[in-house]
């Protein structure tokens, strides 16, 4: 792995791995990058969080160009080989679980959190947040530019198709798709 990072600046930094010199790691303390990771260019890690580790890279879990990781307080968790594509915004709000062998395609957006809005005569901003958080099962494909909200699952061996907001949870294999995502078929069929 490239040493332009100081190991004694993360929690653990793996081997193996490469990290472009123009990746940014804010709070590196609370950052865990595991062994042959790889972080390229323009990626940004933020651990700024409340818990022990903000955000844990399994083994071989690659972040692509202008990827933002931010755990917000809370935590993102991506299990061995998870593939986040260029220019994703993943964060941590209410804690995000990605299961192995997951991609999520490029361009695509998953918090969870939400704001809550129930007060009328009060700012929205001022009425706080839910944070259900999110939970993505092993070998799962998110397609390009998709949204992911709070508080929803997606079950092992799921594809979602590009352009699609997931609303609601969705069991384990089968293809989803649309605004919002709804199965279409079970795979294998």
């Amino acid at each position: 792995m490239k040493r332009f990072v100081s190991a004694r600046l993360l929690v653990h930094l793996g081997r193996g791995g490469f990290i472009d010199p123009t990746v940014t790691l804010r709070c590196p303390g609370r950052i865990h990058i595991s062994d042959d990771c790889r972080l390229y260019h323009g990626a940004v890690l933020n651990g700024r969080t409340n818990c022990e580790t903000g955000i844990y890279l399994g083994n071989g879990v690659k972040v692509h160009e202008y990827a933002y990781l931010d755990p917000y307080g809370g935590f993102i968790y991506l299990e061995d080989n998870v593939l986040i594509g260029h220019h994703c915004v993943i964060a941590g709000h209410g804690g995000l679980r990605v299961g192995r062998d997951s991609m999520i395609s490029g361009l695509t957006y998953i918090v969870p959190s939400n704001h809550v809005f129930a007060r009328r005569g009060i700012p929205y901003r001022l009425q706080g947040e839910s944070r259900k958080g999110i939970t993505i099962g092993a070998n799962v494909w998110i397609g390009s530019n998709c949204v992911v909200l709070d508080g929803v699952s997606i079950g092992d061996n799921t594809v979602v198709g590009a352009g699609s907001v997931v609303s609601r949870s969705l069991p384990p294999d089968v293809v989803a798709l649309g605004v919002p995502a709804r199965v279409i078929r079970a795979l294998g069929q």
